[in-house]
């Protein structure tokens, strides 16, 4: 049998050689957008030495995480959304939840964004925030904010993935006490602290020196360990590093080292591997380059695997790359709008055949702004088109066995190992942040992908190809000016009704824990958690801790 099909093979093949033969000169040759080249037609040939005899839910997950991908139940829609103050976006979440929005089982999931002052940590009434209050984010940064927050939601079925940038310490002190104050035991949280400190690599935004930033990270590791067993304390922001320009190939080996860093901080500050590498999970950007996402989702699993294995993980799941996925918000124009839904919509295909666990879609009109209520909609049911319209769901994998995804995974694999492997040989992901490296490489690439697009190499329908000076038609999101008032008349009252006694004494309590952390004598989330309890704000936390841990800059 095999030798007949073998012949047949060959004599097909020999057919198709003299078909093309006439025009085969003029075929332009491909390539991915991380530069792999791409063949018009592959055969078994191609996957001759590759190991096929994989199944989902089986070491080393290629094919997903789950025997039966989303048959049982399909991925996690969480929109990201934040906007004004907790009032504004608890009328989102009310909105979204009534539009179908929601997690695996019917759970409630909310991916809330921060607005600027919240992330570098400051409140309403510092000078910096001027101008910059409940823009983009909400502002969150007392007590009553994460009542309001929590209030009334379930929290068995309700996660909250809290976009917070460098204060997500005080955010998930705040979360706790609030969680706390409802009668519920902290073991009732449910979601994950973006934990992004790392991102400094790639984004030239404040943040903690990398020594303390790992510190900082494997402190909220701990107490979730102890305290929220169910919390995910680390989110290896992979989106980040597609944003600020890096190929597909660079996405997958930078975050895959990124998240090895993590792994190795938390070995050296004595945790088990079992105890805390299974809460890791990643952030994940998706372009339009379909086939080339699908191919890197598949390698980023089975490479996530191997590196868990490696570090001494023995129960599977612990070993499986829960992946978050945002619509890449780099490929969308501000010329002709509406041409970003089809975008979207490859995006948000890609996602689902690589086999994900969450997706957020971005919305059409995100290049020039807020979105608006309708275009939020639309991105949300772009998800839901594709979940029950499309027959997605049905098969595990389905592109597992076709020729050329198999080989573009094994491509990006090798591609991502190599450069993973260099970095690893100059010191890993902490050391690339600190002599820039990371960043360098990627803005390179960045650099490379602008020239081909301004040359028209790289088509973009839009902008360099279709153009049209026709006027668009669309009415952006107005923001509410009085929102900044609105805040610091919030912060006013609330601050007026502390024990302010107290307070000092919780933020004394804060300098203390901060040193002890410092000298490797004790934890600081505590500290913050009793801070929380006294009515201690978001940016009166993050004073003391900068003090003491730098505010570091990249250059």
């Amino acid at each position: 049998m095999t030798s007949l099909l073998s012949s047949k093979f060959e004599a097909a093949k020999e057919a198709w050689a003299a078909r093309r033969a006439r025009y085969a000169a003029k075929l332009r040759p491909a390539r991915t957008l991380s530069g792999l080249p791409v063949k018009t037609v592959y055969t078994p040939e191609d996957v001759a030495g590759i190991d096929l005899e994989e199944m989902p839910g089986v070491y080393p997950f290629t094919r997903g995480l789950h025997p039966d991908g989303y048959a049982l139940t399909p991925w996690m829609q969480q929109m990201v959304f934040g906007y004004g103050t907790i009032e504004e976006t608890r009328q989102k979440m009310e909105r979204m939840v009534a539009e179908g929005m929601e997690g695996y089982f019917g759970h409630k999931v909310f991916n809330t964004v921060y607005d600027i002052p919240c992330m570098y940590g400051i409140d309403a009434d510092h000078p910096e925030a001027a101008g910059n209050i409940g823009q983009c984010g909400v502002h969150m940064s007392t007590g009553d904010d994460y009542d309001e927050l929590v209030r009334d939601w379930d929290l068995n079925s309700t996660n909250f993935s809290m976009i917070t940038g460098d204060n997500c310490l005080p955010a998930l002190a705040l979360l706790a006490a609030a969680v706390e104050r409802r009668g519920e035991p902290f073991s009732a949280m449910h979601g994950n602290s973006m934990n992004w400190y790392p991102r400094i690599a790639v984004q030239d935004v404040p943040s903690w020196e990398p020594k303390w930033g790992y510190a900082l990270m494997i402190d909220l590791i701990k107490w979730a360990k102890d305290n929220a067993p169910d919390w995910n304390p680390v989110n290896i922001f992979m989106y980040g590093l597609s944003e600020a320009g890096a190929t597909p190939v660079q996405e997958l080996a930078y975050g895959l080292s990124w998240g090895k860093s993590i792994i190795d901080a938390g070995l050296d500050a004595g945790l088990a591997p079992d105890d805390f590498i299974g809460r890791l999970s990643f952030q994940i950007g998706c372009t339009v380059n379909v086939f080339e996402e699908v191919a890197k989702f598949r390698a980023h699993r089975r490479m996530w695997a191997k590196l868990c294995k490696d570090a001494g993980v023995t129960k599977p799941s612990n070993m499986f790359a829960r992946v978050h996925v945002h619509t890449s918000g780099y490929v969308l124009t501000q010329q002709q709008l509406m041409n970003n839904n089809a975008r979207i919509t490859l995006q948000t295909l890609a996602a689902v055949l690589g086999g994900v666990q969450s997706i957020h879609t971005c919305s059409y009109d995100e290049a020039v702004g807020v979105p608006t209520e309708e275009s939020h909609r639309t991105a949300l049911r772009t998800q839901q088109i594709l979940m029950w319209e499309s027959g997605l769901r049905d098969v595990a994998d389905p592109l597992g066995g076709s020729y050329f995804i198999e080989k573009l995974t094994d491509e990006m694999e090798a591609e991502a190992w190599r450069i993973y492997e260099e970095l690893e040989a100059m010191g890993g992901y902490r050391r690339g942040i600190e002599t820039g490296e990371i960043k360098r490489n990627i803005d390179n690439a960045s650099y490379e992908m602008k020239k081909q697009i301004n040359s028209g190499e790289l088509p973009v329908v839009g902008v360099n190809r279709y153009v049209s000076d026709e006027p668009e038609n669309y009415e952006p999101f107005r923001i509410d000016e009085s929102i900044e008032e609105k805040a610091k008349a919030r912060l006013e009252a609330y601050r007026s009704r502390r024990d302010q006694r107290a307070v000092d004494a919780a933020l004394k309590d804060v300098r203390d824990a901060c040193q002890a952390l410092k000298d490797g004598t004790g934890p600081l989330m505590p500290a913050l958690v009793e801070a929380a309890r006294k009515g201690v704000t978001n940016g009166e936390m993050m004073v003391p801790m900068r003090e003491a841990f730098g505010w570091y800059v990249s250059e």
